[in-house]
């Protein structure tokens, strides 16, 4: 008898097992239905939904043993729910009259897409003037504006904000009297000439901004005053295209990227950093962001080379020592991104800190290598289907 409730235990577990694998599949088949499902045209007849369904979820369960399998779809509001069923027949089980394992699960999917506020982090360095980068990035990001416009279909639904970057960011100079600025500070990188190293006047401010105060130069933390403000600067490259923040206007925003030019060294961290305070609506970038947390936020930033130079040292040439504290930084405002609800792809191309950039994006799925300018523009495109790929409801 001990052998025989043995036998049926361990026969039982099988069977069991099994219905946990064919469960997962199940889950699989009437998650994929679901987002099929919100692609689909809003006021599709719920015939057709329902004709859809069943077609895919023949196919997606077609090598799965079992009876009764069926799967049926509703929408309600704003979301596809689908409910899937299949009997799985047992082995062992039926010595106990149990010849059928039911099992059901159920996938919802939202319709629409919600609204994106998207910063654009760019690296207008000299060497994005080489091998064709430079042209290649303008027409990657019309492109990609391109596309946005689609989304956005009432006033809104889609922002952008533009961090072009090189050592410095620089911002309207209409900021002058703002209190959130400070004057007066030497940017202590000996290797900065005297005349740049100075601090302007706000009268004879170009609207450069070098690297706030350690910590604060990793951060996206509004100023407060002190030591926390933003550093106003003398340009080290007047060319520098300013910084947009948010805007809804995308015209606007196309207007700033083709007037980018190449110029100066890089300083990865205060693009990063600056970037991502566009994104908060406590910052003096971030006065059109949203607090909602539905808003969905990404950051693409985008670079070509290594950190060479920022406000405390570097001399802007490849392979300078003070490179690994610039890095440093940039993997400091990295961890802070990674915890905020932005989103971070980052993109490399030819060159730069590869286990850096890989690691600072928020998966390593979003995380891009261009080998050549030509992949700049693919690049961008699948990560513009990534933000607006169809999600699951939780």
């Amino acid at each position: 008898m001990k052998q025989r409730r043995a036998i049926l235990f361990a026969g039982a577990a099988i069977d069991f097992s099994n219905a946990s694998q064919v469960r997962a599949k199940l889950q699989s088949a009437a998650d994929s239905v679901a987002l099929a499902l919100v692609k689909e045209p809003r006021g599709m007849a719920a015939a057709q939904l329902q004709a859809i369904a069943e077609r895919q979820f023949s196919a997606l369960m077609r090598t799965e043993t079992g009876t009764d399998a069926s799967i049926s779809v509703s929408v309600a509001g704003k979301t596809i729910q689908v409910s899937a069923r299949i009997a799985m027949p047992t082995s062992f089980l039926k010595i106990v009259h149990q010849d059928k394992v039911s099992i059901g699960v159920n996938a919802v999917a939202a319709y629409g897409q919600p609204k994106l506020q998207i910063a654009l982090v760019l690296d207008n360095t000299g060497s994005v003037g080489q091998m064709g980068k430079m042209a290649a990035l303008k027409q990657a990001t019309n492109d990609l504006l391109d596309k946005l416009s689609t989304l956005n279909a009432a006033p809104g639904d889609v922002k952008v904000s533009l961090v072009p970057f090189n050592t410095q960011v620089r911002v309207a100079t209409s900021y002058s009297s703002a209190s959130w600025l400070r004057w007066g500070v030497k940017l202590e990188n000996p290797n900065i000439g005297a005349t740049i190293a100075n601090g302007p006047t706000s009268a004879t401010w170009g609207g450069c901004l070098s690297d706030r105060d350690m910590d604060y130069d990793i951060s996206s933390e509004p100023p407060r005053g002190g030591s926390s403000n933003h550093v106003a600067a003398n340009c080290q490259y007047g060319s520098l295209a300013q910084t947009m923040p948010l805007s809804s206007n995308l015209e606007t925003v196309r207007s700033v990227v083709n007037a980018m030019t190449p110029t100066g060294a890089t300083n990865v961290t205060i693009g990063l950093s600056t970037g991502m305070a566009t994104l908060r609506a406590d910052s003096p970038f971030g006065d059109a962001s949203s607090s909602d947390p539905e808003v969905q936020k990404f950051v693409i930033l985008l670079t070509d080379g290594n950190n060479t130079q920022n406000r405390f040292g570097g001399n802007g040439s490849e392979g300078n020592t003070y490179t690994v504290d610039i890095d440093e930084r940039l993997r400091q405002a990295c961890n802070h991104a990674r915890a905020t609800r932005v989103q971070v792809f980052t993109v490399r191309v030819i060159a730069g800190n590869e286990s850096l950039l890989r690691a600072c994006a928020t998966e390593p799925g979003m995380y891009y290598s261009a080998a050549s300018a030509g992949e700049i523009a693919p690049a961008f495109a699948k990560i513009l289907n990534q933000i607006v790929m169809p999600r699951l409801a939780m």
